[in-house]
C-alpha cells in the first residue's frame, strides 16, 4: 500500500481545528529563518499554508546570515516570552557558522513544537514528553492506521539526524522494536535491509534503497529528502512500492503528516499551558 500522506494530514488538521475550539484564542506559531535560502523559503510557505487553513497566526522572523548567534538566541528568547506565541520553529538548516545545537536549545520545552532542543529530546527519550517529534508522530499515525505492531519487530533506521533518525529510533524502541541504526556507509547495505521488517530512512541520498534490497512485505518509511532537477525525491526508488507492504512516497508521504503534526503539537502544548488534557 502506498500511503497517502496528504489525506492523513487533512484528517489530522480536522482534529486540530476541532481542538482549537476549546481554546479562547488560537496560539500563534513563530517561524525563525536565517539567510536567503529558496528551499527554506519553500518549507516556510508550506507551514504558512497549513496555518492559514487552520486560522492560526504565524509570526515570521527572517534574519540575515550576518546576525550573531547571541543576537539570534536573544530574539528566540524574546519570542518565547510572548504569551500569544504557543510554538517556535527554527527552520533548518542554519548557515554553517552557527552553532545549531545552541540555537535550538534556546527554545523552551513548553514551546518546542519540533522537539529539537536537548531538554525536549531528553523528555521524549524518558517517555515523559507531552508531544511527539513530528516525524515520530507521522510514523505513529501510519503504523496505527495500518495496524502494524512494533513489538519484537526487526527495525532498521538509516541515518541518525535530529529530524528523522534520532526521533524515529527512540520512538521504535519505546514501542519494543529491535532497532538497528546505520549512520555511515557500510560495505553491503542490502544485507541489513533484507533482514528488516520495517525500515525508516532519513539519509537524503536518492536511490539509496532499491527493490532488490528488500524482503517482500517490508514496511518502508521513506523520510529522506533531497533535490534533483528541481524536484524533491526520497531515499527509496519508487519501484520499492511493489515489494513493500507499506510504502511512503516522497513527496506526499511522511512530509505532509509531519507538518500537520507540528500544528497538532502547537495545540497540545497550548492545552498543557492552560492545564487542559493535551490530547487532540
Amino acid at each position: 500500500m502506498i500511503i497517502d500522506g496528504k489525506f492523513i494530514a487533512e484528517e489530522i488538521e480536522s482534529k486540530v481545528a476541532t481542538a482549537l475550539l476549546t481554546l479562547s484564542a488560537p496560539p500563534a506559531l513563530a517561524i525563525v529563518a536565517i539567510g536567503a535560502n529558496p528551499v527554506i523559503a519553500s518549507f516556510v510557505r508550506i507551514k504558512k499554508t497549513v496555518a492559514e487553513r487552520l486560522k492560526i497566526p504565524v509570526v515570521e522572523r527572517f534574519f540575515p546570515d550576518t546576525i550573531s548567534s547571541e543576537n539570534l538566541k536573544a530574539q528566540i528568547i524574546l519570542l518565547a516570552q510572548d504569551p500569544q506565541i504557543g510554538g517556535i520553529i527554527v527552520q533548518l538548516p542554519l548557515p554553517p557558522h552557527f552553532d545549531t545545537r545552541q540555537i535550538l536549545d534556546s527554545i523552551p520545552v513548553s514551546k518546542d513544537v519540533d522537539m529539537l532542543a536537548r531538554s525536549s529530546v531528553a523528555l521524549f527519550a524518558k517517555g515523559e514528553a507531552a508531544i511527539l517529534p513530528p516525524v515520530a508522530g507521522a510514523i505513529q499515525e501510519i503504523l496505527e492506521r495500518e495496524k502494524i505492531s512494533l513489538a519484537g519487530c526487526e527495525a532498521l533506521v538509516l541515518g541518525y539526524g535530529r529530524l528523522v533518525g534520532i526521533p524515529a529510533s527512540i520512538f521504535l524502541r519505546h514501542n519494543d522494536a529491535h532497532v538497528t541504526v546505520i549512520d555511515r556507509e557500510v560495505p553491503d547495505l542490502a544485507t541489513h535491509t533484507r533482514e528488516a521488517k520495517l525500515i525508516v530512512s532519513g539519509v537524503g541520498k536518492p536511490g539509496l534503497i532499491t527493490p532488490s534490497m528488500l524482503s517482500p512485505g517490508v514496511v518502508l518509511i521513506d523520510a529522506g529528502t533531497s533535490e534533483a532537477g528541481g524536484k524533491i525525491i526520497g531515499d527509496a526508488d519508487p519501484a520499492c512500492a511493489k515489494v513493500a507492504s507499506i510504502f511512503t512516497p516522497v513527496p506526499g508521504g511522511v512530509g505532509p503528516i509531519a507538518v500537520a503534526m507540528i500544528f497538532k503539537n502547537l495545540v497540545m502544548l497550548a492545552r498543557v499551558a492552560k492545564g487542559v488534557a493535551p490530547h487532540v
